[in-house]
């Protein structure tokens, strides 16, 4: 069924999440799966963020496949392309739908957090977005040369490899967009569980990183009994 169509369905939720968001499944969750693909993640989330958007519905389903027609939901992995994660919005209500055949239930978790950011990111005040573009031209004048995620640091070379990123506004913005997205994805991560810092020259620095990390918690802080670093990180500075 297309996602246009399937979102229209009669749903009866399942249970609350926090924030008063509800999760709807279409597919058999044990309670280890469910807590990890949805509430727990649910509840990392700053209520900071979850006051930028409108009330989310979670749907669980099996798969979400692509065609010319248009995203749809299938019981059976179909052929082609497919999506860890689709949406659609209305003034009140953003319906999420997360695909959970193909990961794990942890990977599924993230991707959750991973939509919640990008859908954030469309929320932001030019105050907002000219800090977090200050900082990442900071870290270009350092010539720093990782990035948070594959897709960042994917458009980051793209943009260095101009060798005119200053002029190039359009590109810089599509970086910075991806680079924000997925800082703020991985800052809930952080805040959901323990996260191992990962190093090499694809991985930004840990002092960028916690720069980065700062920021998004003057943003967005904390729910309470959430932290971002890890006790015997505090320490570092």
């Amino acid at each position: 069924m297309l996602v246009s169509e399937y979102v229209k369905g009669p749903f009866v939720p399942i249970s609350h999440l926090a924030h008063d968001w509800e999760l709807h499944v279409g597919v058999t969750l044990s309670p280890a799966e469910e807590r990890t693909m949805v509430r727990e993640p649910a509840q990392a989330i700053p209520d900071a963020v979850a006051k930028r958007l409108p009330k989310v519905r979670v749907l669980v389903v099996p798969f979400v496949g692509c065609r010319d027609s248009g995203d749809f939901v299938s019981q059976s992995k179909p052929e082609g392309e497919t999506h860890s994660a689709v949406w659609v919005e209305t003034e009140r209500l953003i319906t999420l739908l997360l695909a959970c055949r193909e990961l794990d239930a942890h990977d599924t978790g993230f991707e959750f957090l991973a939509s919640i950011a990008e859908l954030t990111r469309t929320r932001l005040s030019s105050e907002e977005l000219g800090r977090f573009t200050e900082l990442l031209e900071k870290e270009l004048h350092a010539g720093v040369q990782g990035e948070i995620d594959e897709d960042a640091l994917a458009a980051k070379q793209s943009l260095v490899a101009s060798r005119g990123w200053r002029r190039r506004r359009g590109s810089f913005e599509d970086y910075r967009d991806i680079a924000f997205a997925g800082t703020l994805a991985e800052y809930m991560h952080g805040l959901w569980h323990d996260v191992q810092i990962r190093v090499g020259p694809n991985h930004l620095p840990f002092p960028h990183l916690r720069r980065r990390l700062e920021l998004m918690a003057e943003m967005f802080p904390p729910n309470p009994g959430y932290q971002v670093f890890a006790a015997d990180l505090e320490t570092q500075q």
